[in-house]
C-alpha cells in the first residue's frame, strides 16, 4: 500500500492549434468586462507573437493594458513595477504570454495584487531559512490565463514562479497551490519561430522536470510515472527534430506536451538538485535557465544514481530505448551518456567556461544553491561541498 499522495492538477487547459485564438473568449468567462493586463517581453513583441492575443482581446470588447518589459530572468523589481501597473490600470484579470520568464513574472504580479499594498515580491521567496509574507487566497488574486511560446517550464500548469531578487543574487521560488494559473491556452503555434538554440534549451529545461519529478523523493502520487515516461519519450523522439526543423508542426506539437507533462509532474513531485544549481548560474552567470539545466543534468544525474538506480534505469529506456537492456546499473549509466549526446546532437555546450561562468564565481554559486529548496526532494542528499565539485567538474 502507499501513503496518501497529494495531487497538484492545472487549471483548466486547453491544448492544440488554435488555442491562444481563444484567449478573448475565456477572459469573458472569467468575467473580464473592461480591461485585462497582458504580461509579455519585448522578444515576444518583436516575434509577432502579441498581435493575435491583442486581436482576440479586442473582438471580445476588452481593453488591453500592456507590460512587455519582463526581463530574462524576470526580477523582483520589474516584479514591483509591473504590480504597480496593474494596480493602477484598474485591469480585471492577467494574461501571461511567453516563456517561463513572462509567465512567472505574472504569476508574482497576481500574488502581489492580491496581497497588502505594502507588500513587496521579495517578501514571497521560498528560501531555507527564510520567513515568507503569506500568500493571499484565490479570491483575493485576480484571475490569469497563460499562454506559453516555448516548450521547457510547463509554467503554464505549475503553482509556482522563479524571481530573480538582484540584491542578493538569488533565483527564489514563490507560490503555490492557489497561484497555479486558472486557465492555460496551450498552442504550439506559438512555438514554430522559436529559434533552434531555445528550442534546444527549452526543451531541455522540460526533460530535466520529468527527469527529476521521476527520481525525486516524493514518489507517493505514484499515478504520475507512466505520463512522466510518456514525457521522456517524446522529447528523446521529438527534441533533435524540432531544433533540425523549427517548422516541423508534429514535432512542435510533442514537445509542448511534453513540457506541460512535466509541469505536471513537477506540481505533485517537485523536482532535485539540478535545479538548485541551475538556479544560481542563471542568478550569478546569467545563464538561460533551460541551458543551466542542461550543463548541470548530466553530473547531478551520475551523482544521484545511487539514491534511485531503478528509476534512472527506467529515464534510460524511455528516452533512448534499446531491445536488450543491460544491468540496471548499466541502464542507469546509459541515461546520463544518453543526455550527454542528447546535447550535443541539439548543439548545446557542455561546459560552464563556455557560458561565461568563471572559476572564481562557483564557490558562491555553491553556497547559494545549498539554501534553494529543491534540492530537498533529491534522491541522494547533497551538500553544500558537493555541489561545489559538481560546478567544477562540470567547469
Amino acid at each position: 500500500m502507499t501513503a496518501v499522495a497529494t495531487y497538484y492538477w492545472p487549471g483548466q487547459t486547453q491544448f492544440g492549434y488554435g488555442a491562444a485564438n481563444l484567449v478573448g473568449a475565456e477572459a469573458k468567462n472569467l468575467g473580464a468586462t473592461k480591461k485585462v493586463f497582458v504580461v509579455t517581453d519585448a522578444g515576444i513583441v518583436a516575434a509577432g507573437l502579441l498581435q493575435p492575443v491583442l486581436d482576440s482581446l479586442v473582438a471580445a470588447g476588452l481593453e488591453v493594458e500592456l507590460f512587455d518589459q519582463t526581463p530574462p530572468n524576470p526580477t523582483t523589481t520589474a516584479v514591483d513595477s509591473a504590480a504597480a501597473q496593474f494596480k493602477e490600470s484598474g485591469s480585471e484579470l492577467i494574461i501571461a504570454l511567453g516563456g517561463g520568464s513572462p509567465i512567472d513574472a505574472a504569476k508574482a504580479v497576481r500574488i502581489l495584487a492580491g496581497g497588502p499594498v505594502e507588500a513587496r515580491c521579495a517578501e514571497y521567496a521560498l528560501l531555507l531559512g527564510d520567513a515568507v509574507r503569506p500568500l493571499p487566497t484565490v479570491p483575493q488574486m485576480p484571475p490569469m490565463i497563460a499562454i506559453p511560446t516555448t516548450a521547457g517550464t510547463g509554467a503554464e500548469v505549475t503553482p509556482w514562479g522563479v524571481i530573480t531578487d538582484e540584491v542578493r543574487k538569488l533565483k527564489m521560488g514563490m507560490g503555490g497551490p492557489a497561484t497555479t494559473p486558472t486557465v492555460a491556452l496551450i498552442d504550439p503555434a506559438m512555438t514554430l519561430t522559436l529559434p533552434p538554440h531555445l528550442t534546444a534549451a527549452t526543451g531541455m529545461d522540460a526533460l530535466t522536470h520529468l527527469i527529476e519529478a521521476y527520481v525525486s523523493t516524493n514518489t507517493a502520487p505514484i499515478a504520475l510515472d507512466a505520463p512522466i515516461l510518456d514525457g521522456i519519450g517524446r522529447i528523446g523522439r521529438f527534441l533533435r527534430l524540432a531544433v533540425a526543423q523549427p517548422g516541423h508542426q508534429q514535432a512542435r506539437e510533442e514537445m509542448m506536451l511534453a513540457s506541460m507533462l512535466g509541469g505536471i509532474a513537477i506540481s505533485s513531485r517537485w523536482l532535485g538538485a539540478t535545479h538548485s544549481l541551475a538556479h544560481q548560474l542563471s542568478g550569478i552567470a546569467h545563464v538561460h535557465h533551460g541551458l543551466a539545466c542542461a550543463l548541470m543534468l548530466p553530473a547531478q544525474m551520475q551523482f544521484s544514481l545511487p539514491g534511485a538506480l531503478a528509476r534512472y534505469a527506467q529515464v534510460a529506456q524511455a528516452l533512448d530505448p534499446i531491445p536488450v537492456p543491460g544491468s540496471v546499473r548499466q541502464e542507469a549509466e546509459r541515461g546520463v551518456t544518453a543526455v550527454r549526446q542528447l546535447m550535443i546532437d541539439i548543439d548545446l555546450p557542455l561546459r560552464l567556461r563556455d557560458v561565461g561562468v568563471t572559476e572564481a564565481m562557483i564557490p558562491e554559486l555553491a553556497d547559494n544553491a545549498i539554501i534553494d529548496l529543491n534540492w530537498t526532494t533529491n534522491p541522494r542528499a547533497i551538500t553544500r561541498d558537493q555541489m561545489e565539485a559538481l560546478y567544477r567538474e562540470t567547469y
